[in-house]
């Protein structure tokens, strides 16, 4: 054997073992490096073993181990691939390595190399026909998909991407071509070993690989990169990269907004199409003295949107630097139109404010962040009696904080000078010393993230205040005195109407009850109405045990009328609180009571409208509906049946109650005779 055939293996095997060893030891790394790195290395198995065949006169184990890179050669090709791409998801690429595996236990198992022979110049490998076949077949599959994979990506990419994934689609199955019709040639007509040959061409494509990805380094992302892309995609200017040629190799979102364009349009395209005619003589001359060397600033141009308008613009070009040559600019565009506007706007936001400060009813004071007082407005010195010059300059607290405030008060300032925003409502002391209620509400002022102010905004609510006191006096003044008389006098009728009365007498007890029974369901529905009007807080409830507890109730009271209640039951969970049983109660009770019904049948769905998931309950009587004169105004206040003794609230109650969960109610006739009442309350979420 003549030792400078080995050459070109020995040279490959180094070379390929320090190009894995670089790769994967780069940061931060692209998701492609690793199945390169894995071809280097399978490529270095195959070469070192065949190194190592020769130098052993023909050992089997060196035979096997460079067989073992061929078997994994086409799999990492194909996984490379669609890393590169990116078209195929891992869970699809690593099938890939099945018939690695499969392979991997034929020729660990004697099967896949059967012998070592001498071929002219060195030993190869003697492999099994049929497995050699399979492995054949199996890397041919994978290397023209692969090579689909990476035209698809050449067609769809610009600029150096593109020229990127020009020298990677020509390597690959450049390198498949040539190692089969060597092989076919050397080995299978003239005898002779190929391992030379295919070593060289191992080396050239790894090498060509190799140049594309570091020298168009884009894509490889380095840390430095990343960095920029962060930057780019966060500024508040159009940023290019344009190649030598002047065509855009990279816009950031803010130039294609500019534009009214998106990146996928734009790269690839000549920058100066963007520049408007009448300035393009210009622009050219400054490129071409950045392609040079030159850093150009303050060029002013018109650019020309995709749409044909036009902005006026400042343009800087810097060159951009590779192993000490320029291979394009870097570009920045300011639109100098839109700054302008923005301080016109800005301009007209604060003559706005300022006279919204100065002309709105409530008490205004602005400060600064340690909360000195720096302007009040007018509303603000007549309701405290302070001018603007009292008090500028110091802290608020020491003027408007009575002392029975002024813990609570101390807290409020410190949480709105931390950043928070207040709500609160107090008393605050005038400059004579009378105290006047208000609603407070502090906001803290930020400017580019940072907190420089706080405004406080106060609302005089004395009269509020007193109002709400007396509406509570009357609401407890009805709720116990009243209902506590209205109780004696239905005691005492119903202990009269048991004593001998004759028929006239009875017809007057009769009345009397019924006006007592009539005042104390106004009441309690007065009560619950008040309650449903409080913002309360609303839990988690099963609608299964509100309905059946609700059917309990009122199963007994419907058996004496002759009345079955149906029940399918309704599972599910809403947001509500302990009044929610009002709403089925009141529409069952007035069912018993009012509809001269058989049957009432109680179902529920879930259903999707709006956009919402609701639970839709549906509580149907078959008896003699509701009269047209009053369906139309049902849910309204003080809407009752003709000699009803009720008050007419029940089922404005329920509406209520159904609104303030977040739902809605309807009202229907059934398909044959009575009325179906559908009660929509949000799922919890």
């Amino acid at each position: 054997m003549n030792g400078l055939y080995l050459i070109p293996s020995l040279v490959s095997s180094i070379f390929l073992f320090s190009i894995a060893v670089y790769l994967l030891s780069r940061k931060p790394r692209k998701e492609y490096v690793f199945p390169l790195a894995g071809i280097c290395l399978s490529s270095f198995l195959w070469n070192v073993g065949i190194v190592l065949t020769n130098l052993t006169n023909g050992e089997i184990l060196w035979a096997q181990i460079s067989t073992l890179g061929l078997i994994i050669i086409p799999a990492v090709i194909f996984h490379f691939a669609a890393e590169f791409t990116g078209y195929i998801k891992a869970k699809y690429y690593l099938i890939g390595y099945i018939p690695v595996i499969f392979l991997t236990l034929l020729l660990a198992m004697g099967y896949y190399v059967t012998d070592v022979e001498y071929r002219v110049i060195g030993y190869e490998p003697v492999y099994n026909f049929f497995l050699f076949a399979i492995n054949s077949w199996i890397g041919l599959f994978f290397i023209i998909f692969s090579t689909f994979l990476l035209f698809r990506y050449y067609k769809e990419s610009v600029g150096i991407k593109k020229r990127q994934s020009f020298y990677i689609l020509v390597a690959i199955p450049a390198n498949a071509f040539f190692s089969f019709v060597t092989y076919e040639i050397m080995v299978e007509i003239y005898h002779i070993a190929q391992f030379p040959v295919g070593a060289t061409l191992d080396f050239l494509t790894l090498s060509l690989i190799l140049y594309a990805i570091l020298k168009f380094k884009l894509p490889l992302e380095t840390a430095a990169e990343i960095d920029f892309r962060i930057l780019a995609e966060t500024a508040s200017e159009g940023i290019c990269i344009i190649d030598k040629t002047g065509d855009i190799d990279y816009a950031n979102s803010y130039f294609c907004e500019m534009v009214d364009s998106t990146k996928k349009s734009l790269l690839g395209k000549p920058f100066i199409q963007f520049i408007s005619p009448e300035y393009q003589e210009k622009f050219s001359e400054y490129f071409k003295k950045t392609i040079h060397g030159e850093k150009i600033t303050g060029m002013e141009v018109k650019i020309r949107k995709c749409n044909g308008e036009e902005f006026t613009a400042e343009i800087n070009t810097s060159p951009i630097i590779w192993n000490e040559k320029p291979i394009g600019s870097f570009i920045t565009i300011r639109d100098i139109e839109k700054r302008k506007k923005i301080e016109e706007e800005l301009r007209k936001q604060k003559t706005y404010f300022q006279a919204l400060f100065e002309s709105s009813p409530e008490a205004i004071v602005s400060l600064d962040e340690k909360h000195r007082i720096l302007d009040v407005n007018p509303a603000f010195e007549e309701l405290f009696g302070y001018t603007v010059d009292e008090i500028r300059g110091k802290n608020l607290d020491d003027f408007v904080l009575p002392e029975e405030e002024k813990r609570i008060g101390k807290q409020f300032t410190l949480r709105v000078m931390n950043g928070e925003i207040i709500k609160a409502e107090g008393k605050r002391k005038r400059k004579d010393g009378s105290l006047v209620y208000v609603s407070i509400l502090g906001a803290p002022i930020f400017i580019e993230g940072k907190q420089v102010g706080i405004f406080t905004i106060y609302r005089d609510i004395s009269a509020r205040k007193k109002a709400g006191q007396e509406k509570e006096f009357y609401h407890s003044l009805l709720r116990h005195d009243v209902a506590n008389k209205i109780a004696v006098i239905q005691g005492n009728l119903e202990l009269l109407e048991e004593t001998p009365l004759t028929e006239e007498q009875k017809a007057l007890v009769k009345g009397a009850l019924k006006a007592a029974y009539s005042s104390s369901d106004l009441i309690t529905n007065i009560r619950k109405l008040r309650e449903a009007g409080i913002q309360k807080s609303l839990r988690y409830m099963d609608l299964h045990e509100i309905l059946s507890k609700v059917i309990h109730d009122f199963e007994e009271e419907a058996k004496k009328k002759g009345i079955r209640i149906e029940y399918i039951p309704v599972e599910g969970i809403i947001k509500a609180d302990s009044l929610v049983e009002n709403v089925f109660s009141n529409i069952i009770q007035n069912a018993i009571i009012h509809s001269n019904c058989k049957t009432i049948t109680i179902s529920g769905e879930e259903i999707k409208k709006g956009g919402k998931i609701f639970y839709k309950i549906s509580i149907e009587d078959d008896g003699e509906g509701i009269p047209s004169e009053i369906k139309e105004k049902i849910f309204d206040p003080r809407v009752k049946r003709k000699g009803s003794p009720g008050s007419g609230l029940g089922l404005y109650l329920v509406k209520k109650l159904v609104e303030g969960y977040g739902g809605y109610i309807e009202v229907r006739a059934a398909n044959k005779q009575g009325t179906i009442f559908d009660i929509y309350l949000p799922k919890a979420e």
